[in-house]
């Protein structure tokens, strides 16, 4: 899509990136070892989220000749970088400019606004990326866009640190209501003597496009939700052959013990079928369900889970150890009343909290855009 000239100063000139930069590909510079842990070494480098994947004790092949952005020939996502490195794979390129009169951090910014369709497995730079247009003001223009951008980047970093930070006080605080709310709790039962732990013993079926939605853990958002929006789906089909062996009821718990350990979700009041990764922990008495799903989060119990959780390979988590939970517990209806009353009140303070500071953030992240988009209509700086 060829950039809108009339609306920017006219000074600035319009050309495809490939005018602008040099490629090359990454072979040489490919590790030949493991990769290690030990910071003192060389950089091995990915262009995706992770950036730095490891580290190198290897001398030959490493690129100095930086800066340079690294290009992954798939998803088109990018970094910037000035320091020597090598890299782990050659599904990717390495940008530089063909000469010394434009900023190169100039045209990262401007490859962050550049969406390119990459749904196909194919390699996008030659194919696509290098004949996208993009604008080109003179240097010293570059250079105090450059400046601006990374000014209101900075600002913009440290109120998402700030952010941040309360949502970690926030994690704190709920941890405190639940362990505050149960401390005149003084007798322990085992969880089996209130409530069947049911074992989850078939694994994903085949996918489907449109069925019946599979639960697993990773299917749980916070604080205590469960996401169906983006489930797997299994045909109605197995959907009935499996979940004859496990007839959960709204209300009932369930509890994540393979791979992700100590999570506590209710079942809703929906048809899904549960991973194998889950137990269903169905209470003896059902005006106890809201009292156990409190129980099973607090973080002595947590802490628990993972001190007997077996470790080798995928974290698992028993049954027997489950079903052997030592819970806080009390005949007297009224005082488990009370303490679920509590903590859901606090609570519903909390997630208020929450939900603005992760209203905060997204706004935040659409406001770095915001920067860059204004930044290359050239209404960032005069």
């Amino acid at each position: 899509m060829k950039a809108q000239t009339k609306q920017l100063p006219k000074n600035w000139k319009v050309k495809p990136l490939s005018d602008y930069l040099d490629y090359e590909q990454p072979n040489p510079y490919i590790i030949t070892t493991p990769i290690i842990n030990n910071k003192t070494s060389t950089p091995v480098l990915t262009p995706n989220k992770s950036f730095i994947k490891g580290y190198t004790n290897e001398t030959e092949g490493i690129y100095k000749n930086t800066p340079v952005i690294i290009f992954d020939d798939f998803t088109t996502d990018n970094k910037f970088v000035n320091f020597p490195f090598k890299v782990k794979s050659s599904a990717m390129k390495i940008l530089k400019q063909k000469k010394d009169d434009g900023d190169l951090r100039f045209v990262f910014y401007q490859m962050q606004i550049k969406k390119v369709n990459h749904t196909t497995h194919k390699r996008y730079y030659l194919s696509t990326y290098q004949n996208l247009d993009f604008v080109f003001p003179p240097l010293p223009i570059q250079t105090q866009i450059v400046s601006a951008i990374e000014t209101q980047f900075a600002r913009l970093d440290k109120a998402i640190k700030s952010l941040k930070l309360v949502k970690q006080k926030i994690q704190l605080y709920r941890k405190a209501v639940l362990k505050k709310a149960f401390e005149k709790v003084n007798e322990k039962i085992n969880l089996k003597d209130i409530a069947r732990v049911i074992d989850i013993d078939h694994k994903m079926p085949s996918k489907v496009d449109d069925g019946v939605p599979f639960i697993s853990p990773k299917d749980f958002y916070e604080p205590n939700g469960i996401d169906f929006n983006n489930v797997k789906n299994i045909s109605e089909e197995d959907f009935d052959r499996l979940s004859r062996k496990c007839n959960p009821e709204k209300g009932d718990l369930l509890y994540s013990r393979i791979g992700t350990i100590g999570k506590v979700r209710k079942v809703p009041d929906k048809k899904f079928l549960i991973s194998y990764s889950l137990c269903l922990i169905k209470p003896d008495d059902k005006k106890e369900r809201d009292y156990l799903f409190w129980v099973l989060q607090t973080p002595d119990l947590f802490h628990h889970a993972h001190k007997s959780k077996k470790s080798i390979g995928v974290p698992d988590l028993g049954l027997t150890e489950i079903r052997s939970f030592k819970i806080p517990y009390t005949k007297d209806f009224q005082i488990k009343q009370k303490i679920v009353s509590t903590i859901e009140s606090k609570f519903s303070v909390i997630d208020k909290v929450e939900q603005a500071v992760n209203q905060s953030l997204t706004k935040a992240e659409q406001f770095r855009k915001s920067i860059l988009k204004i930044a290359f209509e050239g209404r960032l700086v005069k």
